[in-house]
C-alpha cells in the first residue's frame, strides 16, 4: 500500500521545526510527503529547503503556489490541500497540519485501517498541547472526551484524516469558498457520498489549544465564521440561539455549571462568528 502525506502552510516560522521533526520521528513514512507553502514571507520556505536537503530520505516534495494565499483565494487551506492531493500520486492519502506536533505513530496508525479494503476514511485524533494552566482548563472542559465521543457521527479535523483518493475526486475536493469550516463541510460531503468512515484514537496528534480566555473566543468566532458562510448546521445555530437567552442545558449540567461564564462565552461567540459567516 502506498500514501501520499499531504500539508499546506503559510508563514509557519514559528512551528516548522517542530512539527517537520515530529515526522522525522515517525515509525513510519509516507511514500511520498508534498508539502504547498502559499508563498511564506517568514523563513519558512528556507527552513523547508534546507530539512528537505539534509533528509532526502524523508521524500519530501515543497510546491510553492502563491494561489493558496487569502491574497487569491477565500479558502487558502482547502486550496493548499487540493494543489497537493492533484500533484499526489498514490491511492490512498493522509492529511495533517503543520501547526500541529505528530505523535510518534500517528502516520503507521493513520493508515493502519485501510488493510480493510472497505474502508474508505479514517478519522483521527487529536489531544492538547499544554503549557500552561489555562489549556488544562480548556482541555478539560472544551475539548471532546473520547470516553463520551459517538465515533460514528464523529467529523475529523483534517489534522488528522486520511481517505482514498478517489473519495477526494467524487465529492469534488476540500471546498475553496471559506478559510474554516472546510474540513467539516468535506466530511460531511464525503459521508454524503456513502464513504465508510472508520475511527481509531491511536492516531492522534498534538495541537496547541488556545492560550487564554481571549484567544479561545478568538477562535471560536473564527471557526464559526465558516460553519456560517457554509450555512452548516443551521438548524442547530437556530436552536442555540434560544439557549442564550436561556441557558437551561448549562445550568442543568453539573460541570458545566462550574464554568458558566466560559461555556456561555463559547455559545455567545460561536453565535457571533456565524452571524459574520451567514453576512460574509
Amino acid at each position: 500500500m502506498h500514501v501520499s502525506l499531504i500539508t499546506t502552510l503559510y508563514n509557519e516560522s514559528k512551528n516548522i521545526e517542530a512539527f517537520l521533526d515530529s515526522y522525522k520521528k515517525q515509525t513510519v513514512y509516507a511514500d511520498e510527503f508534498i508539502i504547498v507553502d502559499g508563498g511564506s514571507t517568514d523563513g519558512t520556505i528556507n527552513f523547508i529547503n534546507n530539512f528537505i536537503e539534509k533528509n532526502k530520505d524523508l521524500n519530501i516534495r515543497l510546491i510553492v503556489d502563491e494561489s493558496c494565499s487569502k491574497k487569491f483565494v477565500k479558502g487558502p487551506i482547502a486550496r493548499g490541500r487540493n494543489v497537493a492531493i492533484k500533484n499526489a500520486k498514490y491511492h490512498y492519502i493522509a492529511v495533517t497540519d503543520a501547526g500541529c506536533v505528530l505523535d510518534s505513530k500517528w502516520f503507521e496508525e493513520i493508515i493502519k485501517p485501510f488493510q480493510d479494503k472497505k474502508v474508505d476514511v479514517v478519522s483521527g485524533w487529536y489531544k492538547a498541547l499544554v503549557t500552561n494552566d489555562f489549556q488544562k482548563t480548556f482541555e478539560k472542559i472544551a475539548m471532546p472526551n473520547l470516553e463520551t465521543l459517538d465515533k460514528n457521527s464523529f467529523l475529523p479535523s483534517s489534522r488528522s484524516i486520511a481517505f482514498k483518493k478517489e473519495c477526494w475526486e467524487r465529492v469534488g475536493g476540500y471546498p475553496e469558498a471559506t478559510l474554516t469550516a472546510e474540513d467539516t463541510k468535506f466530511d460531511l460531503d464525503l459521508k454524503k457520498a456513502g464513504c465508510r468512515f472508520v475511527f481509531t484514537e491511536k492516531a492522534f496528534v498534538y495541537w496547541e489549544c488556545p492560550k487564554n480566555r481571549k484567544e479561545a473566543y478568538d477562535k471560536m468566532v473564527y471557526y464559526a465564521k465558516g460553519d456560517g458562510k457554509l450555512k452548516l448546521f443551521f438548524i442547530k445555530f437556530l436552536v442555540r440561539n434560544i439557549f442564550l437567552i436561556f441557558p437551561i442545558r448549562i445550568l442543568l449540567n453539573k460541570e458545566k455549571r462550574k464554568n458558566f461564564t466560559f461555556h456561555y462565552g463559547q455559545m455567545f461567540y460561536y453565535q457571533l462568528g456565524y452571524i459574520k459567516g451567514i453576512f460574509s
